[in-house]
């Protein structure tokens, strides 16, 4: 008799194979299988998943064997044992029913190296049907089909994962030579850019300050060239949605992290990217859901701060102070410790506040201030503007209270103090500019203008439109008015509510609808919008623009080099002009403007 799933989704697990076999390169493919066996299945909603993280250090035995694999509830999982012999690798692999410890299927695959690809997809496809009357169909089209590379690429890719995967900068910057040596040996194989994209990212979601900028830029830049050669990458997507997010873009972010979403529903290192995001968007409850069920996904790891990071902004304080103890959470994040002042500050305890407080400028004196102890204006600011919340924040009380208590206390700058920090500013008809410990004054130009806006919003893009202002814009027309920007946003919302209310009735039918006109509203807004949400426009001046924009910046530069040929120098390395005028410094540089 068949035993019933009473859950609505099967727990699968794919545990690693028993290699019979003294070549490395064979150890090697058979864990390069099993993540793209899981990979695959993780694609399928109704299939649940255990990361591989988990399963990783367990031996190849029977499942009942191991009281641990009894522990994750399991549905199923899938076994086998692999050996080469001569030039032919022989896979044996099982599906088996954990709770009535049944074997569903058993079957021996046999090939050369160079059909390990075609192996892998008939490995998968075996386990999807014998699952076939448990699994949804609502998966997106072609997601489950990978293109076909060279095995010199896909080994480059698996080595190179396998560094990602120590968490150390070294360990990214050697990742990066295998995914660049993947690239070389096939330029048209898309996880080799996810692979890069992904080496950057972990540096720069890790705050690592020195190399903020290059990081950012890295994992955007990759991202996007691993989605042009697939679109259905749902690490790439969420990526995306993370930088895009930091950007305040806020409705492109969240285009491509509920993209990421559909796509896999099953990557837990994913989820915990979509839940931070969805966080700062303040979808508070779906960001919980997706938190447990990375949990469930990969119960190896306990993503403890991101969770204690979660409760808080759902306004249990005293939950997120526990889950963060508990698991002893204090790295990670470079503010981490100030969600915890706040935590206590909300709570009365102003002793652990201060004591976690003072945690948190260590951390800031040591990985953002460069190693010179800050004060904590500085601190809080920085925490303050670095973190991106489309709306309120459970911190605004603590801020405020920090605010007013730094005030009190701070040393008031003296003018040779304030003489030596950067500042491009207008007063009176004079420009004062201050860099490196020289303070100038020059009469007005445009393009002290167009320079200041650029110093306020470090390497961010701004259409020359933009720079040069409405009135170049007069035979231009915006793609849509404000007005019906206001109906597709309060339409999304109204979607976002009609889907909640379709996944808490089941009804796949209805949430298949809603979906596919969600994914069409978000792809017209995204389209529709440029950076930071503002309404594109079309227009005819835009060569114009950009060409009397790069002039006046280009004039205004040349200028200073008269007065502060320090200042000149370090502008014309950092402005970009074009299309989209950027300022982009090697190094994190302040401006008062």
């Amino acid at each position: 008799m068949e035993h019933p799933v009473l859950h609505n989704h099967v727990s699968l697990a794919v545990l690693p194979l028993q290699v019979l076999a003294t070549d490395t390169t064979v150890e090697i493919f058979c864990q390069g299988l099993v993540m793209d066996l899981i990979t695959d299945l993780s694609r399928f909603r109704s299939i649940h998943l255990i990361a591989h993280d988990t399963t990783k250090g367990f031996q190849p035995t029977t499942p009942s064997d191991s009281p641990t694999l009894e522990a994750l509830n399991l549905d199923y999982v899938v076994k086998g044992l692999a050996r080469h012999i001569k030039d032919k690798l022989i896979f044996n692999l099982q599906l088996v029913n954990v709770r009535q410890n049944r074997l569903v299927w058993a079957e021996k695959f046999t090939g050369g190296f160079d059909e390990l690809f075609q192996i892998q997809e008939e490995v998968a496809e075996k386990i999807v049907v014998s699952l076939q009357r448990f699994v949804d169909h609502d998966v997106l089209h072609d997601t489950h089909t990978k293109p076909l590379t060279s095995l010199g690429a896909y080994e480059c890719w698996l080595r190179g994962y396998q560094e990602l995967k120590k968490g150390t900068f070294e360990a990214d910057e050697q990742a990066r030579t295998y995914f660049q040596q993947a690239i070389d040996l096939d330029p048209h194989y898309p996880r080799a850019y996810t692979g890069m994209s992904l080496s950057f990212f972990n540096e720069w979601s890790c705050q690592l300050w020195s190399r903020w900028e290059i990081s950012q830029t890295g994992a955007f830049e990759w991202a996007q060239k691993a989605l042009e050669l697939d679109e259905w990458d749902h690490v790439s997507n969420a990526i995306l949605g993370r930088l895009h997010l930091f950007n305040g873009a806020y409705e492109i972010a969240e285009h491509y992290l509920r993209k990421s979403l559909r796509i896999n529903p099953n990557d837990a290192e994913t989820l915990i990217v979509i839940a931070v995001g969805f966080t700062y968007l303040g979808y508070l409850k779906e960001a919980h859901s997706l938190y447990e069920r990375a949990r469930r996904l990969n119960p190896v790891r306990s993503f403890a701060q991101t969770g204690s990071f979660i409760l808080f902004e759902m306004g249990e304080i005293e939950a997120a102070s526990a889950l963060a103890e508990k698991h002893n959470v204090g790295s990670g994040w470079v503010d981490f410790p100030a969600y915890q002042a706040a935590a206590f500050y909300l709570q009365g305890d102003l002793e652990q506040m201060q004591g976690q407080w003072d945690a948190y400028l260590d951390s800031f004196s040591e990985k953002i201030n460069g190693g010179q102890r800050a004060d904590s204006q500085t601190a809080l600011r920085w925490m303050m503007d670095v973190n991106p919340y489309r709306a309120t924040t459970q911190l605004q009380p603590f801020w405020e209270y920090m605010s007013e208590a730094d005030l009190a206390t701070l040393p008031t700058a003296t003018p040779e103090e304030a003489s030596v920090s950067n500042r491009f500013t207008q007063q009176a008809g004079l420009w004062t500019v201050a860099y490196d410990g020289t303070v100038v004054q020059l009469p007005d130009r445009k393009g002290y203008h167009d320079l200041a806006r650029l110093l306020a919003q470090p390497n961010t893009p701004i259409h020359c439109t933009a720079l040069m202002g409405a009135a170049v814009l007069e035979k231009g027309e915006a793609v849509f008015d404000d007005h019906a920007k206001a109906a597709y946003q309060q339409r999304i919302r109204t979607l976002q509510e009609d889907i909640a209310e379709a996944e808490a009735r089941h009804d796949s039918e209805r949430l298949a609808t809603l979906q596919e006109e969600y994914e069409q509203v978000l792809d017209h807004l995204t389209q529709a919008v440029g950076k930071g949400g503002q309404t594109r426009k079309i227009a005819g001046s835009v060569e114009k623009s950009r060409s009397a924009v790069t002039w006046r910046i280009r004039s205004a530069i040349k200028k200073i080099a008269d007065a502060h040929p320090a200042l000149a120098t370090h502008l014309k390395a950092a402005i970009k002009t074009g299309v989209f005028c950027e300022y982009a410094p090697e190094h994190r540089t302040n401006w008062e403007v």
